[in-house]
């Protein structure tokens, strides 16, 4: 029994060495496998970043502000007049014009023949007129002369009848003529069709000459050239934009951008009126737009890219590594913060190494 349990003691004994060489070698791979996982986070930290420094950069700090295209002030020009046909159409799309300027025409030929012949008309009349008046005044002195006889008398007096009579059918055949001629001229007035502005022709109505129109049918548009652009609404933006300033329309869908001046500005509603400084009539209605406005510049000023500084509510702050190559939050003083760079006025020097998170 002893023996037996000699043996089992032995036995017992083995295992527990066995186990303790175990558990000793299991301790020296954690420690060895713990030092291979420090390794292997620096190499990855040196993989995400790169150490950059305060340098000089140009800061510039923009908006981007959206506009539409409108049509600022425009004169739609119609007959006042319909059921006639169009005969004369005087200027093509995109001609300048000025006010008073006649465009198109309608077919009032026989109107303007009338008014010829009842002008003429009316001028025999006058001839005819005057010729019997002498002719009346003649009868008048012979019928009032001493000695005239009772029965030359009564032929006097039935000339004179006569004459006046004559007189008034004259008299009253030019009021009617006149009358006439007044209301033709009207008509002729409403077939023609003036500019009342300064501007550029930018519609016509298709197939216009010859064709019959309605009576305020829009067939002819004038667009102000002075007044033709973008409008944009933004009231954070007016303190950075002065009314003549000269800026650029992008517009994307035509591929195109456009010299603008900024013509008025509303602080009110922050409306603001962007015009073209040359008309361009391929620009249509509803075009949309976007302006750049500068807010801010700092040339040659010590910055960091903006992906290097964050803010809280109270500081703004970077990271650096410091001398013992451990990574330190650094607060830091700005200035400017542009599109790409941070102005920094304190907080951090040249010397510093500055973590720069690889994008």
């Amino acid at each position: 029994m002893i023996r037996n349990s000699s043996g089992k003691l032995i036995k017992f004994a083995s295992v527990l060495c066995a186990t303790a060489l175990v558990f000793g070698g299991c301790g020296l791979f954690a420690e060895e496998e713990e030092a291979k996982s420090i390794a292997i986070v620096r190499e990855n930290m040196e993989d995400e970043y790169d150490i950059i420094h305060c340098e000089k950069h140009d800061i510039k700090k923009t908006a981007v502000i959206s506009c539409s295209y409108k049509q600022l002030m425009e004169e739609n020009l119609s007959f006042p007049v319909g059921d006639k046909s169009v005969a004369f159409v005087y200027v093509n799309e995109g001609d300048e014009v000025k006010a008073g300027d006649l465009v198109a025409k309608l077919d009032v030929g026989q109107l303007e023949t009338d008014n010829i012949n009842m002008r003429e008309q009316v001028e025999r009349n006058e001839f005819l007129i005057k010729q019997v008046d002498e002719k009346i005044e003649y009868y008048e002195k012979k019928i009032e002369s001493p000695g005239i006889s009772l029965s030359t008398k009564e032929s006097y007096l039935s000339k004179l009848q006569s004459l006046r009579e004559k007189r008034r059918s004259y008299s009253d055949e030019n009021e009617f003529n006149l009358i006439k001629i007044s209301a033709n001229e009207q008509q002729i007035s409403n077939g023609c069709l003036y500019a009342g502005m300064d501007g550029n022709i930018s519609y016509i109505k298709d197939n216009l000459v010859g064709s019959n129109v309605n009576a305020g049918e829009k067939v002819i548009t004038v667009l102000s050239a002075g007044a033709t652009g973008f409008q944009a609404q933004d009231r954070g933006i007016q303190s950075y934009v002065n009314v003549g300033d000269i800026m650029v329309v992008e517009c994307p869908v035509l591929n195109q951008s456009f010299d603008v001046k900024l013509t008025s500005a509303d602080p009110d509603n922050g409306k603001m009126v962007f015009e073209l400084l040359e008309p361009d009539f391929s620009i249509t209605v509803g075009t949309r737009g976007k302006i750049t406005v500068v807010q801010g510049e700092a040339n040659g000023a010590f910055s960091l890219p903006n992906t290097c500084v964050f803010e809280t509510d109270e500081f703004s702050y970077t990271y650096i590594l410091n001398a013992d190559g451990v990574r330190e939050m650094r607060k830091v003083e700005v200035g400017l913060k542009g599109d790409d760079f941070v102005e920094i006025t304190g907080g951090i020097t040249e010397a510093d190494s500055v973590i720069l998170r690889r994008s």
